[in-house]
């Protein structure tokens, strides 16, 4: 027989995110491991191409989830809870990019730092990074507001009605600032290398 706190663990596995978040705003925080295992990936992710800083990303990611805890009865469920987190998520990168002395650090020192993946065969992972510093060199080219929309849209699959939400703007204007990230970023691959074997 599993002891309870495993047995909590593959339980809360099978309620779905309103469900756990209901749980949570009833004063119960053991549904944050598993809202944290669901979500904390794609956080940092979206929160590393965003500020080009792995240690902020980090930093976005823990605050993110201390917030949900902390503010929790603000999520009211009419909107995706990833959407929520996410819209969390982009807000503390607007501050952090807003304070002065934050100057985003380089492309090649946040690829440094991150850890190889296990993926990926040794011979094939110098080639990666070397294609990951290409598309995010290419990000840089892009303003914040289309960085925001196109990190949200094509790495994390949102709706542009999701992203408009997060942006506190119209699905038009997610759709006008995808469509003109996704010209920049062609122009900026193109003129380095063929856009093959590139997702964007």
């Amino acid at each position: 027989m599993l002891p309870s706190n495993e047995r909590d663990k593959r339980e809360m596995k099978h309620l779905n995110d309103q469900e756990l978040m209901r749980l949570v705003q009833a004063g119960d925080f053991s549904p944050a491991a598993e809202i944290f295992d669901r979500y904390s990936g794609r956080i940092y992710n979206f929160a590393l191409r965003f500020l080009k800083n792995s240690e902020a990303a980090e930093d976005a990611t823990q605050e993110v989830f201390v917030k949900m805890l902390k503010y929790a009865n603000q999520f009211h469920g009419d909107a995706k809870l990833s959407t929520w987190l996410f819209s969390i998520t982009a807000n503390w990168c607007r501050d952090y990019l807003r304070k002065a002395d934050n100057k985003p650090k380089e492309a090649e020192e946040v690829l440094l730092s991150l850890p190889a993946s296990s993926e990926y065969a040794p011979d094939l992972n110098l080639e990666t990074r070397q294609t990951e510093l290409r598309v995010q060199k290419a990000l840089e080219a892009l303003t914040p507001e289309q960085r925001e929309a196109i990190l949200l849209s094509r790495y994390q699959g949102l709706s542009y009605a999701e992203i408009a939400q997060i942006a506190g703007c119209s699905e038009g204007a997610v759709k006008t600032r995808v469509f003109r990230a996704m010209e920049t970023l062609k122009k900026v691959l193109t003129a380095n290398l063929p856009v093959e074997g590139i997702n964007v």
